[in-house]
């Protein structure tokens, strides 16, 4: 993790490989452009969130969570906000003999989307806005023990409609020069009114 920016939590012994992310995702953490999400209710754990209101860990950021999400990074490379993140899938991700359920590659796409739509602005405007429909698909399956990038890139925005495309690739197994796609997704997020006159 770049100087100045949050390490990740220790790992859980339910977790072996999770403290140390993978070179690839440290590079772009340490890297001038993108920068971090900072977001209170990820890092300032589990007493902090039971004072503001949450009843338990985050789904996908919590350390213990079968599929873990540290942290995300902003920018816009294209113009529209963009998020990056690396994803650990650990063993309790485990659907059949080391490979992951389908269905934790559909909670990342969720996340990424969501979060990314918080972003519409430029700036992370959290809960101003929510996830109202979502198109996965499942290209390949994901190995137990598996870090890959999930990106997410606002490409349209008409009101209060935003419109994101998102995926799962693995960096370090490419084909044609291109990395292995896992799964690919498009959603529509919806900001709330009152955020909406903000923007």
């Amino acid at each position: 993790w770049a100087q100045g920016h949050a390490a990740p939590p220790a790992m859980t012994q339910q977790h072996p490989g999770r403290d140390s992310p993978p070179v690839w995702w440290t590079d772009m953490a340490a890297a001038d452009g993108a920068a971090p999400l900072r977001v209170a209710e990820w890092e300032n754990g589990p007493e902090w969130r039971r004072e503001n209101g949450w009843t338990g860990s985050d789904f996908v950021h919590a350390q213990t969570a079968p599929v873990h999400i540290p942290g995300y990074l902003l920018d816009s490379p294209g113009g529209g906000p963009r998020l990056v993140g690396a994803a650990h899938f650990g063993p309790a991700a485990e659907s059949h003999r080391g490979l992951c359920h389908g269905g934790t590659m559909c909670a990342l796409m969720d996340d990424v989307i969501g979060w990314c739509g918080f972003c519409a602005s430029g700036t992370c405007e959290p809960w101003s806005g929510f996830t109202v429909q979502i198109d996965t698909s499942l290209r390949a399956p994901v190995a137990v023990g598996a870090w890959l990038r999930v990106e997410a890139t606002i490409v349209r925005r008409e009101g209060r409609k935003v419109w994101v495309e998102a995926s799962l690739s693995d960096p370090l197994a490419c084909s044609d020069g291109r990395p292995r796609v896992h799964c690919e997704a498009k959603g529509l997020f919806l900001i709330k009114k009152e955020d909406t006159l903000k923007s």
